[in-house]
């Protein structure tokens, strides 16, 4: 059980990562880097972060929550709560609205392209990664069966990681380092979106 002074320190050096992580040009940042940054001891920071992984780790778990939450307010589902309630179109589409908004903040796009750029030369920070979207397409995969009781668990999953790879790929094609974002953009990529999830005009055979 943590403490709360410990859940406290815990959540500074969160914010001290994201810091790191933000800036550009962080892409090979060490451990020493976090610690520099929240002002601590390498081994300060390990004690709750043994490896750099852990830390990305706790930085994606992080993300992940706050996102859940946006969701959850602007749809009033909740994702923990154990239910499987309807998801209805309009339910669907502030959802992607909402996490398309979520690319409208340049430290957030930024924040998983230098986690990205670790993983690609850190297997471990790569595992830590695919355990991420893993989870990201679980989350689609279950909005998918309470919106298409008929599709089968493998379609479902299909079509989740078809609906996770155009918001992702959005995040970074249509970044600031990306072609132009416009809004009518926007609307056909939550327009495909929908149509993925709840089935318009897809056959579920």
């Amino acid at each position: 059980m943590i403490s709360s002074k410990g859940a406290q320190r815990q959540t500074e050096l969160l914010d001290a990562a994201e810091r790191v992580l933000t800036a550009r040009g962080n892409a090979n940042a060490a451990l020493r880097d976090f610690a520099a940054e929240a002002g601590v001891r390498i081994g300060h920071l390990q004690h709750y972060f043994p490896t750099r992984a852990d830390l990305i780790r706790a930085v994606l778990d992080r993300a992940m929550a706050r996102s859940l939450a946006r969701l959850a307010e602007a749809t009033g589902l909740d994702a923990d709560d154990g239910a499987e309630p309807a998801v209805t179109r309009e339910d669907t589409q502030r959802m992607l609205e909402v996490l398309l908004a979520e690319h409208d903040d340049v430290g957030f796009v930024r924040l998983y392209r230098e986690i990205w750029a670790i993983a690609g030369g850190d297997e471990p920070t790569a595992a830590v990664v695919r355990a991420f979207y893993r989870k990201y397409v679980d989350f689609v995969a279950d909005l998918i069966a309470c919106a298409r009781t008929s599709v089968s668990e493998e379609q479902r999953n299909a079509l989740a990681e078809i609906v996770v790879s155009l918001l992702e790929g959005s995040s970074v094609v249509r970044s600031d380092i990306g072609v132009l974002r416009t809004a009518e953009g926007d609307r056909e990529l939550v327009r495909t979106a929908v149509m993925l999830i709840h089935g318009d005009g897809v056959s579920p055979d």
